[in-house]
């Protein structure tokens, strides 16, 4: 009998205790729209550089072949920047569709909310660096004339990409940063009771 009822009570534990665990897996309507928001955005800057790279690509190689000197080497920097956009998107676009916003804590969204504006940033401060090594090349063209067509054509294929990536970047992190820092603040500062939550972000 005493074997029969500690049998009960373990079953009774195990079952318990697997509601409990479904309880604090399963996001709120407020933490699934959050991370849903976040998703869906990253997806756009997917599609939205994915489109730009095919449409310099496929641009810049009919009028690579086409023209020549410095223009011929603007065009031909704007295939090889973008082909690597392109990449870029593609590997952007196979990881948000793995992501599964039923699966996130308020933790991990709060995390890639995070990350999020993290690398925007981070590649602002890249995109910068591409516009200055651009005027770079420009600049040395007027020592090195044998290859003056050449740097001057890949130093404005730079600055011109770079500085569409720096007004991309800075465009998306402004609105990642206002969306999403206002329900981030709403999710962090009230549990489902109303009580204060505090939590360390690593």
């Amino acid at each position: 009998m005493k074997s029969l009822r500690k049998l009960i009570l373990a079953a009774g534990s195990v079952l318990l205790g697997g509601v409990a665990m479904a309880q604090r897996v399963t996001p709120s309507p407020e933490l699934r729209d959050f991370s849903e928001q976040r998703i869906r955005h990253q997806k756009t800057l997917g599609l939205t550089l994915g489109s730009f790279a095919l449409a310099n690509i496929a641009v810049s190689a009919i009028a690579a072949g086409q023209t020549s000197g410095e223009t011929a080497y603007f065009h031909k920097m704007n295939v090889y920047w973008n082909l690597v956009n392109l990449g870029i998107a593609g590997a952007g676009l196979l990881g948000s569709r793995k992501k599964n916003n039923d699966s996130e804590t308020l933790a991990d969204a709060v995390r890639q909310h995070e990350n999020m504006k993290q690398i925007l940033l981070i590649n602002a401060g890249l995109d910068v660096a591409y516009v200055v090594g651009g005027a770079y090349l420009n600049e040395r063209a007027e020592s090195h004339p044998d290859k003056a067509d050449q740097l001057r054509g890949y130093g404005k294929s730079i600055m011109a990409q770079g500085g569409f990536l720096l007004v991309f970047d800075l465009i998306n992190y402004f609105i990642v940063k206002k969306r999403g820092d206002k329900q981030e603040r709403l999710l962090l500062s009230a549990t489902p009771n109303g009580l204060g939550l505090v939590m360390p972000i690593h």
